[in-house]
């Protein structure tokens, strides 16, 4: 009896401990990338035959990989990055009375829960921060640093708090679907800071620090409508209730008040003014940035960061918000739309992009100077403050594009100008007439000509718009720097789609063209209206100085860029992107021609038209007339041609022929594989090991491969959280621009990582997108230029830039599927120049698209964006990959992201958390089921595109031209192999004994 019970115990134990194995099995399969990517294994390793030379084409600048101290030095060089962008990229807005530096204070209180608890980032990719990490430093920390004396028992208090940021409601979307919430944001309240008052009553109060944070991230927005604790519907950039009762209680009882922004998104600061007599904008300071913050109130460091955003009065008051965020509108036919093509190709919601160019600066300053030239019906009150008769700058806008304070003054001249055929030269004199040292940006912007042509052409013209800018070293009192600024004269035409009689192109307008150094965007425009005449007189918020502008005449000219980099006409592409392309007359563009007429003042909507909802459907490939049969294609592989990784590092594109010879040595079953990529891409046959990818703007993600101790551990340093990319690119300094380039592809490279997906180009479009804290800013130009110095840089360490979200990712609500229309100006000018400097200029070796369509097509389905543009405008060969299209197993066909052949047609490559290449498998299987041989020319071409990228990557470092892919299983696989072997061993032998034991027994009772 007993031992019929431990065999049958055992028996089904062991069962099923096989049945977990069988399934864990399965799951670790679908997962394989992830757990490679996790536990630092992978499926291959490079063997030699024979001798080799030095096989690392990449080395780090720190040393070998395999050395400790090099791993120390290329961590600390990293997080001297992250302190360094902080430094001269926080904004000082506002300093009355110099209260700033605290240089006598040293015992100081600091107030909100965000202080305890900062944003150091926001939800996505990347490594996360938190209180206490190896590396990471608090505010407290880095405050006593620098000698201050933070009030213990106040900070103390405020941790011990209930207070959380916290994130809302996932919306329900069509099918059940869940599109991730958005983001809300809570403080202490009165009662709570009112027990604590005892902590400052008679110490630690020669100055009070108030941190306020808003954290959006991936998949949360900022709210525009959000319910504070009074019950009062406000913005969720608006200062709350519970804030404002602490500023009043601080103000109260503090003569010195700070507060720091830690927000990357635009807060309403028009509340907290009254209160405070410092703001410093830190944004987002990742592992070390708030050194940097603490340096700055100390005085050991002289601000000299300048906004990428402007801060409007009214966080709701620009034209994109009518139809942006969560306050996107719904198709007016939703229900018929489902019922059409199905709930999960995610066709509810539409953005018409009623702004057309005006986003951020480009707006206010554009109905400024609309305003003081009294033209456009700029003054109307449409768009105004609530309430407001009309229309004025001074109530619109707090802070403008390209602000910032310094603790010291400068004074810059404008020297010379030399405008070329291609380039204008400028050359700035830069003085510091204060009595501290300090850094001085200068911001060179252009006003191009808005003249009869343009009105009648539909040809928007921003009134000012950055060109240029430069950074001068530290400078002390009364020393002076010239700093040199080149402006490419592309970068001054606009887009017209009625040149070349309604073909399109970029053109040069005729007239005059005025260049102007200010301080900030305003400030600049300001220059510029004085040299044209304008004066206070006329409404303008200050005189100007014309004595800072330069001018000069320019005659029409629409050839000059007429043509892109291999010989293709630049034409018009994306009418069909249009709202009004599919119904006449749905929307209307703001313009500056009238402002009063255009503005949009409430959502724009349509019923989808029978026509629309068979392009949002998704399917259309066709096989092409003619195409070869798939037998006729597949009979060129297999071929051996003795090619190798090592050999094609210097291949050019061009040689394809080469190029099809090292792919034709792979079987068509193959190439699924090139389509493949999650965090750690697979082997392509014996062509190219498997390696690691990273995702992350601000962090790669991934960890140094050397051990150090900590907390009494072992463990892999991760790489560094950089500050959040509006406060690198409010450096305004290429060199840490450079800098950032170069440590994120170190990072890369410690981490084994071909390529990174990080560089966030999108524009911000209002201030509540979710994701604004990884993208640089709200002017196309800036990040056009910065961008291209940050790739570059990287593009040299072997570890590839991929740029994303390749294009136009610029709210979180609804973004997968969402379908946008705009016009082809704004689109050109706008979201394609943000990422052209990264990917045209400087070659980055590969991107990621984005979650929402361009129009009616899925980004990633769009041939005239991922091969007319890219491929032939562009002429750049580097990887396109899509956003997240998960397949863990097998791939099911439908649904928006996954209508493969209509990607693969379009010129896109990859797809992102596709770590099984099941989009690629589907594709193979309907090329042989339809006897297609142009799909597999097209999986062809994207492992040769895929091959090329990483083959001028730190992949190829240990490859030589007798080296050999083997591949290996890794250690979980074969334990887990192990396991089902055991366990299925022991299930059968317990059952036989079982077996036994319960015959022995039956044959005992007989």
């Amino acid at each position: 009896m007993k031992r019929s019970k431990l065999w049958s115990g055992l028996t089904s134990t062991s069962a099923a401990l096989l049945v977990v194995g069988l399934i864990g099995q399965n799951l670790a399969a679908a997962n394989a990338s992830y757990i490679n990517t996790a536990l630092g294994t992978t499926t291959t390793k490079v063997v030699q035959t024979g001798e080799v030379g030095d096989t690392t084409y990449f080395k780090s600048q720190f040393g070998d990989f395999d050395d400790p101290d090099a791993q120390a030095a290329a961590i600390a060089a990293a997080l001297e990055q992250n302190v360094n962008e902080m430094r001269e990229g926080a904004a000082l807005l506002r300093n009355e009375n110099n209260t700033l530096p605290l240089t006598n204070a040293t015992r100081i209180s600091v107030f909100g829960h965000a202080a305890v608890d900062p944003a150091y980032q926001a939800n996505s990719a990347g490594n996360k921060v938190t209180n206490g990490a190896l590396n990471s430093i608090d505010l407290k920390t880095a405050l006593e640093a620098q000698g201050f004396e933070v009030n213990p028992q106040l900070w103390d208090g405020i941790a011990a708090g209930t207070a959380t940021r916290a994130q809302g409601e996932a919306p329900q979307f069509g099918g059940g679907y869940s599109v991730t919430g958005t983001a809300t944001n809570t403080e202490e309240n009165k009662a709570f800071y009112q027990g604590l008052a005892n902590t400052w009553a008679n110490d630690y109060k020669d100055a009070a620090i108030v941190v306020f944070a808003r954290e959006g991230g991936e998949g949360h927005d900022l709210l525009m409508d959000d319910v504070d604790t009074d019950g009062s519907t406000i913005s969720s950039l608006a200062l709350h209730k519970d804030e404002r009762d602490l500023l009043e209680m601080v103000r109260k009882d503090f003569d010195k008040v700070i507060v720091l922004l830690n927000s990357p998104y635009q807060m309403e600061v028009q509340d907290i003014i009254p209160y405070a007599d410092s703001i410093l904008f830190i944004g987002y300071p990742g592992h070390q940035g708030f050194t940097g913050v603490a340096e700055i109130l100390k005085g050991t460091v002289n601000p000299s960061g300048h906004l990428t955003d402007t801060y409007a009065t009214d966080s709701l008051s620009s034209p994109a918000a009518v139809n942006s965020g969560t306050r996107t509108p719904q198709f007016a036919n939703v229900a018929e739309i489902n019922a059409t093509i199905g709930e999960d190709e995610n066709a509810e919601y539409m953005s018409f992009q009623a702004e057309g160019i005006y986003i951020g600066y480009r707006y206010y300053e554009t109905r400024y100077a609309d305003a003081v030239m009294g033209q456009g019906n700029a003054t109307a009150p449409v768009g105004a403050l609530e309430g407001a008769s009309s229309w004025n700058y001074a109530d619109e806008v707090q802070y403008p594009f390209g602000y910032g304070l310094s603790y010291t003054t400068f004074d810059q001249k404008l020297d010379s100008v030399d405008v070329g055929e291609d380039e204008i030269t400028a050359k700035v004199t830069v003085t510091n007439t204060g009595d501290m040292a300090g850094k001085s940006v200068v911001q060179l912007y252009a006003q191009t000509p808005y003249g009869d042509y343009e009105r009648q052409h539909g040809v928007e013209k921003s009134a000012i718009q950055l060109a240029g800018f430069g950074k001068t070293q530290e400078l002390a009192p009364g020393a002076s720097e010239t700093v040199t600024i080149t402006v490419d004269k592309y970068l001054l035409a606009s887009y017209d789609t009625t040149a070349h009689d309604g073909a399109g192109g970029y053109i040069l307008s005729d007239g005059d063209y005025y260049l102007a150094i200010g301080e900030d965007s305003h400030d600049a425009l300001n220059n510029v209206l004085a040299a044209e005449g304008y004066t206070a007189a006329n409404g303008m918020t200050a005189d100007g100085t014309a004595a800072k502008t330069y001018s000069f005449k320019q005659s029409f000219d629409d050839d000059k860029y007429r043509t892109g980099e291999n010989g293709a006409i630049v034409s018009n592409q994306f009418a069909d992107a249009d709202l009004n392309y599919w119904v006449d007359g749905a929307g209307t563009y703001l313009s500056r021609s009238d402002w009063e007429a255009t503005y949009p003042v409430e959502q724009t909507t349509v019923e989808a038209t029978p026509e629309m909802m068979n392009i949002l459907a998704g399917e259309w490939y066709e096989k092409p007339e003619g195409a070869p049969s798939y037998s006729e294609v597949a009979a060129n592989f297999g071929v051996d041609s003795g090619l190798n990784l090592a050999m094609m590092k210097d291949v050019p594109l061009s040689d394809h022929e080469t190029w099809l010879k090292f792919i034709y040595q792979l079987q068509p079953e193959d190439l699924p594989n090139a389509t493949a990529e999650s965090f750690q891409s697979p082997a392509v046959g014996d062509l190219s090991p498997a390696f690691a990818v990273g995702d992350g703007c601000d962090s790669v993600g991934g960890t140094y491969p050397l051990t150090v101790e900590f907390n009494g551990e072992q463990v892999n340093p991760v790489t560094t959280r950089y500050c959040s990319n509006v406060i690198l690119a409010g450096t305004f300094n290429a060199d840490l621009y450079a800098g950032r380039g170069t440590m994120m592809g170190e990072d890369g490279m410690w981490s084994g990582y071909m390529i990174n997906y990080n560089l966030g180009n999108d524009l911000h479009r209002t201030p509540f997108g979710g994701r604004n804290f990884e993208y640089m800013s709200e002017c196309p130009i800036l990040n056009y230029l910065a961008g291209a110095v940050e790739v570059e840089a990287m593009e040299k360490t072997g570890s590839h830039a991929g740029p994303k979200h390749f294009v136009g990712n610029d709210q979180e609500f609804y973004r997968e599927g969402l379908v946008c229309f705009f016009n082809e100006q704004a689109f050109r000018e706008g979201n394609l120049k943000a990422f052209e400097g990264s990917i045209r200029v400087a070659n980055a070796g590969g991107l990621m698209q984005s979650f929402e369509r361009l129009g009616l097509k899925w980004y990633s389905a769009s041939y005239a964006l991922n091969t007319t543009i890219l491929r032939n405008e562009w002429g750049w060969n580097g990887a396109i990959d899509t956003d997240a299209a998960p397949c863990f197993d097998e791939y099911v066909d439908g649904g928006y992201k996954n209508h493969a052949a209509e990607v693969l047609d379009a010129g896109t490559q990859e797809w992102c958390l596709d770590g099984v290449g099941g989009h690629g498998q589907w594709i193979l299987q309907k090329a042989k089921d339809t006897d297609d041989g142009h799909l597999l020319e097209l999986l062809t071409e994207a492992a040769i595109s895929w091959e090329y990228a990483i083959s001028r990557s730190v992949v190829t470092n240990g490859t030589a031209s007798n080296s050999a892919i083997e591949h290996v299983t890794p250690y979980w696989q074969t334990a887990i192999t192990a396991e089902i072997a055991v366990t299925g061993i022991l299930t059968a032998v317990f059952f036989v004994l079982l077996v036994l034991s319960k015959t022995k027994k039956k044959a005992k009772k007989q």
